[in-house]
């Protein structure tokens, strides 16, 4: 009974005592766009031009722990929500065949039951089987979101950390 009591005490003791962690807020004004908190990955650029991208492992005393290298958080310029780069639209050839295909058929049969001429058909046939295919791939192109947050400007970073504070010798 008595081990048991010690290795449930111990085990909840462990849980509250990792169970305060910090937190970094990306606000706008008053409000909060972004939170992180410990064990997160965040990619920011510095002062110097520098990235700096990884796991927050520790937020005390405004510095930021990334991968274990401290950045002060007054030298963070700009937080980068995802990085850029190309997204290439990519189509496999049986897809293509069967689109190909697909229009075929529409302009066959609305020329033959001489619903449009040709001219029409194949118009009304290359619209409703590659649309979609380039819909698609211009979405992928054209992003209207936000891909960063400039730090200074209408952007600021606020943290809450809850580690006691070292006692003073006086």
């Amino acid at each position: 009974m008595n081990r048991l009591f010690i290795s449930l005490l111990f085990i909840f003791s462990c849980l509250s005592a990792s169970s305060q962690s910090g937190y970094l807020f990306v606000k706008k004004g008053l409000k909060k766009k972004k939170t992180y908190t410990e064990y997160d990955y965040i990619f920011l650029r510095l002062n110097n031009g520098t990235y700096q991208y990884g796991m927050i492992t520790r937020l005390m005393n405004d510095t930021i722990w990334v991968a274990g290298v401290p950045v002060p958080r007054t030298s963070v310029t700009e937080v980068i929500i995802r990085r850029k780069g190309k997204k290439a639209c990519r189509v496999d050839a049986k897809k293509l065949l069967l689109i190909t295909g697909g229009v075929a058929l529409v302009t066959a049969g609305l020329s033959i039951s001489k619903q449009a001429s040709f001219k029409e058909a194949l118009t009304a046939g290359l619209v409703i089987g590659y649309g979609p295919l380039l819909i698609d791939c211009l979405s992928k192109k054209i992003s209207l979101s936000r891909k960063s947050y400039k730090i200074g400007g209408k952007f600021r970073l606020q943290m809450l950390d809850f580690y006691v504070p070292h006692q003073r010798a006086f």
